[in-house]
């Protein structure tokens, strides 16, 4: 017969039970885990399955569970003490002992909360607040407080404090007769504050089940607050500003290069040579092409006859130098003076585009050139869009 052809199926639970159960405190194997009506059957006894619980039926089976209060207990528990881990109890006898360690297996409280920290540089002030989240984990009282990672923050983040129990300000560990020297979780609560390590934790917020949690327990849970803002305008340091200021923004030292890598703007203009004596006629007017270079705010002037006739063949490409009358260089509106020390050159102007303007005349080193056109649709489009600058019709000179 082929397996599972005309079998009949009995067994419906496959789960694997425990082996252990507690009994006054202490673990003890068990008869028969798969018999629904043994007493130590998991499946019958709902009180093993604590952590599924929402937080008034925790209560009511801790304390059924753990121990039957008296008059007391309940002084003690009111009067806002915590109660030992293993209190003196009185047995059920048909409920056993659970451990605390069971009855709050991954119970956690969940917390949201910020701490300030303050700077001062450039003598400008800054405070700044970081977001946290506080756990506290009910199963063995510890703390740990995590702030979310923010890339390229240039600081550490994360964990800030480690998963452990943490001690309250001004408390040492070795002080045996204080049972509240750790943090508790009937010490947390919204819009109050939280010392660890010399850090102050403010609380502003909390989870739905926290809420629960601690409500059930007589704990009044306060409304949430905001959160300050994360980066408030920058005050300045009265003391700090006598000695220095704030620096001068500044732009990115590539950030020219980039927008106007091989943009050039490109002039026809004559060498004016009219008013001097000596000159021939040729040489009055002797037209020019004028290069100016955004990216780097430089200039060069080659002869316009002697590069119209390397294009046409006449001349070599090893003869370009001949036609170069100002090589690539910044170009100063006044002569250059002689320059005794380098503070000379912070005086020095030089020639920007919005001077190189059709019908204007500008001097290279003593030499006056005037512009007469406009050399390509770059150029235009340039002076159109930056200088508004919409007619170019060619200048005459008599």
């Amino acid at each position: 017969m082929l397996p599972g052809i005309g079998q009949t199926t009995i067994k419906s639970n496959y789960r694997k039970c425990q082996t252990l159960h507690f009994h006054d405190g202490v673990p003890l194997p068990k008869g028969n885990c798969y018999s629904s009506t043994s007493g130590n059957s998991i499946s019958s006894q709902a009180d093993y399955d604590l952590h599924r619980f929402r937080p008034p039926q925790l209560v009511a089976s801790r304390s059924a569970v753990h121990f039957e209060r008296d008059s007391k207990h309940m002084d003690r528990e009111l009067a806002g003490l915590s109660p030992p881990i293993y209190p003196p109890y009185k047995a059920h006898s048909g409920r056993p002992f659970v451990p605390k360690s069971v009855l709050y297996d991954r119970l956690t409280l969940r917390f949201e909360g910020f701490y300030v920290e303050d700077s001062v540089a450039w003598g400008y002030s800054r405070r700044t607040v970081h977001p946290v989240k506080l756990s506290y984990y009910l199963e063995d009282d510890t703390i740990s407080v995590h702030e979310p990672v923010t890339p390229n923050s240039g600081r550490p983040q994360g964990k800030l404090v480690c998963r452990h129990k943490v001690l309250k300000s001004g408390h040492e560990k070795d002080d045996d007769e204080n049972p509240q020297k750790f943090w508790h979780w009937k010490d947390l609560n919204v819009a109050s504050d939280v010392d660890i390590f010399g850090r102050r934790f403010r609380l502003t917020n909390c989870n739905q089940w926290t809420r629960e949690f601690l409500m059930s327990a007589g704990i009044e849970v306060n409304a949430p607050e905001d959160v300050p803002e994360s980066n408030p305008p920058l005050k300045k340091n009265d003391a700090a500003s006598r000695s220095r200021s704030a620096p001068q923004p500044r732009s990115h030292p590539l950030k020219k290069f980039l927008e106007h890598d091989g943009q050039i703007l490109r002039f026809g203009c004559v060498w004016d040579r009219r008013e001097e004596e000596g000159v021939s006629v040729d040489e009055r007017m002797k037209p020019y092409v004028l290069r100016y270079f955004l990216v780097d705010d430089t200039i060069q002037i080659t002869d316009a006859e002697f590069e119209s006739n390397q294009k046409r063949g006449l001349y070599s490409t090893n003869r370009a130098q001949e036609a170069v009358l100002l090589r690539r260089q910044r170009l100063p509106k006044e002569p250059r003076p002689v320059m005794t020390s380098p503070a000379d050159a912070a005086d020095l102007t030089f020639y920007d585009p919005k001077d190189l303007i059709l019908g204007n005349a500008i001097s290279v080193h003593g030499r006056r050139f005037v512009f007469v056109e406009t050399g390509d649709e770059f150029t235009r489009s340039f002076y159109r869009n930056n200088f508004d600058i919409v007619d170019f019709t060619p200048v005459e000179l008599d």
